[in-house]
């Protein structure tokens, strides 16, 4: 299971200045738990440039740096807790990105190789590690190569995720679908879990996203730190405008049908 966090901002700002020294180490001391590898996706013009390390950002200097050095005004980090008896290798740690795209997961999809009828061809090519999660995003790939648009949008890559969560929460057995995909001028959140698997968690909210707006920003993130937030319900997409930064939220029948 993981940590998710996503921004998109008037300005390129730090994490340290978006969060708050405070909620920053909030959010760092999830990795006491989410150890297992740490990235972070950023937007540079019209493409995505992405750096994580297989080690706890609590105790990477790299990750230090990024969060006080490193300034974006649309990005997502991840916190990684490996399941499912993956390795914590460098392969398998978030975001996944093919330049364009950028990708997190909080959840289980079980097992990987399920997704994998999912992957035509040319996306499968592309597979570096075990993850399901890598095989959802690859999936979301392959379902916009079939959508037969040359030059795909951000609402055609909306549609894309959005299909491919609903066709993988109802055929699939899965904990949590929630994730964060990144465009060059778009930040897409879905939130989608089986109300089941929160029992199983020491967590009570510990699939629930929330996001926070301000004048100047708009931050989602994962449960466990920090104040002010707004739920992003069970079975919602959110989109985020990097230049805009207007918000959207949409209620859609995207809760997961089985376990």
């Amino acid at each position: 299971m993981c940590r998710l966090l996503g921004w998109a901002t008037t300005t390129a700002t730090t994490l340290a200045d978006l969060l708050g020294e405070a909620d920053l180490a909030g959010f760092v001391e999830l990795s006491a738990k989410h150890g297992d590898g740490w990235g972070v996706a950023h937007a540079e013009q019209d493409t995505l440039l992405v750096d994580k390390e297989s080690t706890a950002a609590r105790t990477s200097t790299r990750f230090a740096h990024r969060a006080h050095a490193h300034a974006s005004d649309l990005a997502l980090v991840h916190l990684r807790w490996a399941t499912l008896g993956l390795p914590v290798v460098h392969d398998n740690v978030h975001p996944f990105t093919n330049g364009r795209l950028a990708f997190a997961h909080n959840g289980s999809i079980a097992p990987p190789s399920a997704l994998e009828p999912l992957l035509d061809e040319q996306t499968r090519l592309q597979l570096r590690g075990d993850t399901d999660s890598e095989r959802f995003f690859l999936a979301v790939l392959s379902r916009l190569l079939d959508s037969d648009t040359p030059d795909p949008d951000d609402d055609a890559v909306g549609r894309a995720y959005v299909e491919t969560v609903r066709l993988i929460g109802q055929t699939m057995a899965c904990s949590s679908l929630n994730s964060m995909l990144l465009t060059p001028s778009r930040l897409f959140a879905i939130c989608s879990y089986d109300p089941r698997a929160e029992v199983r968690e020491d967590e009570p909210d510990y699939y629930r996203l929330r996001y926070r707006v301000t004048p100047a920003s708009v931050v989602v993130a994962s449960s466990g730190f920090g104040t002010g937030w707004t739920d992003l319900h069970n079975g919602q997409l959110l989109s985020v405008d990097r230049r805009t930064l207007a918000v959207s939220v949409q209620s859609l029948d995207l809760v997961p049908a089985s376990l």
